[in-house]
């Protein structure tokens, strides 16, 4: 009996120091990585304490980002995972090829691969290649379509919103207004202005669907499977599929419907995927990421990708835009001269009030139009203060701040290893990765980091700004960085000059001034000159119509011929902010 006891005994001890060696020792003291600073005691050990960071909310950032401080630019968060946060780490895990972690399959669509979750970078690359070309910056400068659709949206849909807001004196909600015209300017990109979506116009089916992708973006792939959004994206495929074979506009039979601002652009996008994506086979099917599925399951697995990414990742930007020019009243007055120093005079017309006035459209919505042409794209590049406002707003408020993890690749060589930040023979199969969030709150390259200082990008010399654009991480880097870069920095500039030249909303005593010349107010004879804040303002009506003509000071020259024969009647209109 006593041996029994002795060899269970021994064969319990020996189980629990096997454990202890594997679990305890061998990672705490003799790993590769036990050298590096735990961001938590338990980290060697365990990924519990992440786990839980995670859950609370943050993708667990804000813990990180402590951490970096506390330990440096190197912190091992879990037994097998890393943190990083210098440039050499992202030069290293970014550019140096590394593999995505399993963590992102969760985004993959229908069941079908996309760029998201191609974990193989040749087929992640060949997939890459068909749409590019569409995404690059110099094809979206020259993009017809592209202007079209913001003359749809923005100057259309976009005004008429914020125009109703105004004259009801209620509150918006600006993330959903937002991400409303981001998802229309995406989706009207993507699938044509005539296919893609009107969320600004219709309040209902915008609110019933993005109460629909908040529950989505909770749910397993197996839950969220063929539901409400899969199957938008999916509807919008196979319109645009129909309008690709629709009679063209030179044809006796074309029917083609316009958009409501009479536009009817291309669906850029899906036709590039359509024309291109895969090989077909016997079956009919396409191969993409060396897997066998249907053509529109595999566009649309991709393409529910850039609309989810469009609307969101855009609409955040959009809304701290909003938010901090609301907070610096004198960098919105800058913002505001520069456009007008800088661009052609705009114009904005609306409809009237009244009804009896109301200006025909294609669709008899009333929505506003913009005659002119918007400005160019080259003109917008060169604003160095929209420019500045927009980069620290990505800074400060990145609409994808959480870590993006790699994985480390093994070495069919001993002598081989992989060096990070003067951490050596780091091994293979070890998840590493770096945050916006931390990488955008180093105090060494942002002082006060904390503080939205477009200043900083204005007042930088040549070298301090490149070092700041280098540690800019708004989109990642290397071959796996945001396809769609280029096209989120577009849009929030096209929405910030409508929202800032043309509609004024931005400053309330510009706004009050346009505002007041309703027809049943106007009590002078129009047009007439106004001058606030060295802006000139033609206020005036024709036909039916209100417009407001934006000049820069002091052209043209503001004499007592211009004024009314009346100013007392006008007085309520301008209080004591603003003089004539």
């Amino acid at each position: 009996m006593a041996f029994y006891v002795t060899v269970i005994v021994v064969g319990v001890s020996f189980l629990l120091l096997s454990l202890l060696y594997k679990f305890i020792i061998q990672r705490a003291y003799l790993s590769p990585l036990s050298a590096i600073p735990n961001a938590h005691f338990s980290a060697p050990f365990s990924p519990f304490w992440l786990q839980w960071k995670r859950r609370s909310g943050n993708t667990g950032t804000h813990a990180i980002f402590a951490a970096h401080n506390r330990l440096g630019p190197v912190i091992r968060l879990a037994p097998n995972e890393l943190s990083v946060n210098s440039l050499d780490g992202l030069r290293t895990i970014y550019q140096g090829g590394f593999e995505r972690d399993e963590w992102y399959l969760r985004f993959r669509n229908y069941g079908e691969p996309n760029l998201i979750t191609m974990m193989d970078r040749t087929s992640h690359a060949r997939l890459k290649r068909v749409v590019a070309g569409v995404y690059s910056k110099s094809y979206l400068q020259h993009s017809e379509d592209l202007r079209g659709v913001a003359r749809v949206v923005v100057g259309g849909r976009l005004l008429s919103v914020i125009r109703s807001y105004a004259e009801k004196d209620t509150a918006m909600n600006v993330l959903e207004l937002a991400k409303a015209a981001a998802m229309d300017l995406t989706s009207g990109y993507i699938f044509g202005s005539k296919v893609g979506t009107n969320f600004l116009g219709d309040v209902g089916y915008r609110r019933r669907w993005l109460q629909a992708f908040g529950v989505f973006q909770t749910q397993s792939r197996r839950e969220r499977a063929w539901g409400e959004i899969e199957r938008f994206c999916v509807d919008m495929c196979e319109a645009a599929e129909a309008s690709l074979h629709e009679p063209t506009r030179g044809d006796d039979k074309a029917t083609t419907k316009k958009d409501d601002a009479g536009y009817n652009t291309k669906p850029v996008v899906y036709e590039q995927l359509s024309q291109r994506i895969g090989s077909s086979s016997s079956d009919g099917n396409k191969s993409v990421g060396g897997l066998e599925t249907t053509k529109t399951e595999a566009i649309a697995s991709e393409l529910l990708d850039h609309l989810i990414a469009g609307h969101e990742s855009t609409g955040i930007t959009l809304m701290y835009v909003m938010y901090e020019l609301s907070l610096r009243q004198d960098i919105t007055r800058r913002l505001r001269v520069e456009l007008l120093s800088t661009l052609s005079p705009l114009s904005v017309r609306f409809p009237s009030s009244s009804t009896n006035n109301k200006r025909p459209d294609n669709d008899g919505d009333g929505s506003s139009r913009i005659d002119d042409d918007l400005p160019k794209p080259s003109a917008i590049d060169a604003l160095p203060l929209l420019d500045a406002v927009l980069q620290e707003t990505l800074r400060l408020w990145q609409a994808v701040p959480a870590p993006q993890p790699r994985v480390t690749p093994y070495y069919s060589s001993t002598a081989a290893s992989l060096s990070i930040d003067g951490y050596d023979k780091i091994p293979g199969g070890v998840t590493v990765s770096s945050n916006a969030y931390t990488l955008h709150r180093n105090p060494d390259v942002f002082p006060n980091p904390e503080a939205w200082m477009p200043e900083r990008w204005l007042e930088a010399d040549k070298e301090r700004r490149q070092e700041m654009k280098r540690w800019l991480w708004t989109f990642s880097s290397g071959g796996r960085m945001c396809l769609g870069s280029n096209f989120a920095i577009q849009n929030p500039e096209d929405i910030k000059i409508e929202d800032t030249d043309k509609s004024k909303r931005l400053d309330q005593e510009h706004w009050d001034l346009y505002m007041a010349w309703k027809p049943d107010d106007a009590t002078v004879d129009l047009p007439f000159w106004a001058k606030t804040d060295g802006v000139t303002l033609q206020i005036m009506r024709q036909s039916g119509l209100q417009e407001a003509s934006i000049l820069p000071s002091p052209s043209p020259p503001l004499t007592p011929s211009l004024l009314p024969d009346n100013p007392t009647s006008i007085a309520p209109y301008f209080s004591t902010k603003s003089k004539l």
